[in-house]
């Protein structure tokens, strides 16, 4: 109890494939890609929507290119509808955002009045998305996507997903995911970032990530059985799944971010840790390798 109550202290605050090349002359892209910084907020006493996002402004095409899909993809995505979102590309990133801040707060205002006529007692529903550059190196850039809302209930929820794209061509390193109905799990698509991603020794990292998590807020040794009484919906804590969002490149390692409810209960969080680049460098792709810092 202890470590979920700790654990839900530090939730809110968060933190097609080619073969790629080693040579270093050919990964390598110096120069940093500048993003311009656009936000833009609407709210009343229905409905608060806070949307910003780091939009590219240089860069080769291919890699601005897929990082204004990325970011039209979350704004795409809607925290009432169900379903994949309909995307519309925008090449202007302040009509992107004023786009989806009218779309959202016109949502959560219609969700409102609607539950308000049921008797709901009336309090602010909320939407906020922070679209940013998190790390840009000569082999990569990695953006972050964090949302977090209320809409009624118990309480609001929260996300927080980070996607790395290899800067001389943009290809994006990591994978998609599609739930299953009837296995009720997640299907890997578009994977270009494990050779294996069913590897026995890449499941052990994962179960000694996901065990350090929790140490953080417990001094005490935590063993399989209280580690497997501590997740949901993990039947075996050999092989706890891979997060439903792919896990991105940073300077501390490969970050594995699992969404509320995807492992654990909410009072959990979201667990996250970092493996480091000399431990999981054997499971990687070569696209995937061709990203790790070279004094790692």
């Amino acid at each position: 109890m202890t470590i979920l109550m700790a654990a839900a202290l530090s939730a809110c605050g968060h933190r097609a494939s080619q073969q790629g090349s080693t040579d270093s002359d050919s990964v390598a892209v110096a120069s940093e890609l500048l993003t311009d910084s656009i936000g833009m907020e609407r709210e009343d006493s229905m409905a608060s929507v806070t949307i910003s996002v780091d939009w590219p402004k240089n860069g080769n095409d291919s890699l601005v290119q897929a990082i204004h899909q990325y970011i039209c993809e979350a704004l795409a995505a809607s925290p009432i509808q169900e379903g994949q979102p309909e995307v519309t590309l925008y090449d202007d990133g302040q009509k992107a955002v004023e786009a989806t801040v009218n779309s959202r707060y016109q949502e959560l205002k219609s969700n409102w009045l609607e539950i308000k006529g049921e008797g709901y007692p009336g309090m602010t529903f909320s939407y906020y998305l922070h679209v940013f550059k998190l790390e840009d190196t000569d082999r990569y850039v990695t953006y972050e996507t964090n949302s977090e809302g209320f809409m009624g209930g118990a309480h609001g929820f929260a996300s927080a997903m980070s996607t790395t794209f290899r800067k001389r061509d943009g290809l994006q390193i990591g994978y998609t995911t599609e739930y299953d109905q009837q296995t009720e799990t997640f299907v890997l698509k578009d994977q270009t970032l494990f050779k294996d991603p069913k590897s026995q020794q890449l499941a052990k990292l994962i179960k000694e990530g996901v065990r350090s998590y929790f140490k953080e807020f417990d001094e005490s040794a935590i063993n399989d059985e209280q580690l497997k009484d501590l997740l949901i919906g993990v039947d075996d804590i050999d092989h706890i799944p891979l997060p439903s969002a792919a896990p991105s490149f940073t300077k501390q390692g490969l970050s594995f971010v699992y969404q509320q409810y995807e492992i654990a209960p909410y009072a959990a969080g979201m667990i996250n840790f970092n493996i480091p680049y000399k431990k999981i460098l054997p499971f990687l792709t070569d696209d995937a390798a061709e990203l790790v810092p070279q004094n790692d």
